[in-house]
C-alpha cells in the first residue's frame, strides 16, 4: 500500500492538471465553421475603413501635378523615374497626384481639367463612367501585395477601391464640375504608354472638391 501511495498521487496530479488545462479541446462542427466566417477576409470591410482611415489622409503626399506637367514638358521620359511607382516587374508606372485645374471640357464620356490660368487645353482628363484597372490600389504605396498572400483578395481590394469612385468620387465630380470652375483633385494616373498617356494624364479620382 505504500508503494501504491506515490503512484496514487502522481495520477491524482496528472488528473488534476489535465482537468485544469486540458490537452485538446472538443468543439461542435457548428462553432468551428463559425470560426472560419470570422476571421474571413472581408473586402467591403476592408475597403471602407482602408479609404477613410488610410487613403484619404495620405492625399497630401501625392506629388504637385504642376511640377509632373513640367517634367513631361521637359522629358517625358524621366517622368517616371521622377515621380512614378512601380508594381513588381510591369513596365507600366502609376503617378499619385494633387492639384487644381480650371474645367475647360464636361461631357458625358469625361471631365477635362486644365492647370493653366487661362489654358484651355486639357491637361488633365477624368473619364466618367466604369473604373478598370489598379491605379487606386497600387499608386499610392499604401497597399503591399505580399501583405496579401491571396491573390483574389488583393484583386477584391482593387475592385472595392473602384467602385467607391465610381459610386461617390465620379458623381461628386459631375456634380461640381461646370466649365469655368477651379476644382482640387486628389487621383491616380497609370501610364503604360508614355506617348497616348501623358497627355492628357487620365486620371482616377479619389477626391474632388471646389476651390
Amino acid at each position: 500500500m505504500k508503494r501504491l501511495f506515490p503512484w496514487l498521487i502522481a495520477v491524482l496530479v496528472v488528473a488534476g492538471l489535465c482537468w485544469a488545462f486540458p490537452p485538446f479541446h472538443i468543439r461542435s462542427l457548428k462553432q468551428v465553421k463559425a470560426d472560419i466566417v470570422g476571421t474571413t477576409f472581408n473586402p467591403t470591410n476592408f475597403v471602407e475603413q482602408f479609404w477613410s482611415s488610410k487613403l484619404q489622409p495620405a492625399t497630401d503626399q501625392a506629388a504637385d501635378a504642376a511640377k509632373v506637367l513640367a517634367a513631361i514638358a521637359a522629358n517625358p521620359e524621366k517622368v517616371g523615374e521622377q515621380f512614378g511607382r512601380t508594381v513588381g516587374i510591369s513596365s507600366s508606372y502609376f503617378l499619385f497626384l494633387r492639384g487644381t485645374g480650371r474645367v475647360v471640357s464636361a461631357d458625358a464620356d469625361s471631365i477635362g481639367l486644365s492647370l493653366q490660368a487661362q489654358g484651355t487645353n486639357v491637361d488633365i482628363a477624368v473619364p466618367l463612367g466604369p473604373v478598370f484597372g489598379n491605379a487606386v490600389r497600387d499608386g499610392t504605396g499604401l497597399l503591399d501585395s505580399s501583405s496579401y498572400p491571396n491573390a483574389q483578395e488583393f484583386n477584391d481590394i482593387s475592385a472595392g477601391l473602384n467602385h467607391l469612385v465610381e459610386t461617390q468620387v465620379l458623381p461628386e465630380l459631375q456634380g461640381i464640375a461646370a466649365i469655368g470652375k477651379r476644382v482640387r483633385f486628389v487621383g491616380c494616373v497609370e501610364v503604360a504608354d508614355e506617348d497616348s498617356d501623358l497627355k492628357p494624364l487620365k486620371l482616377v479620382p479619389i477626391s474632388v472638391k471646389l476651390e
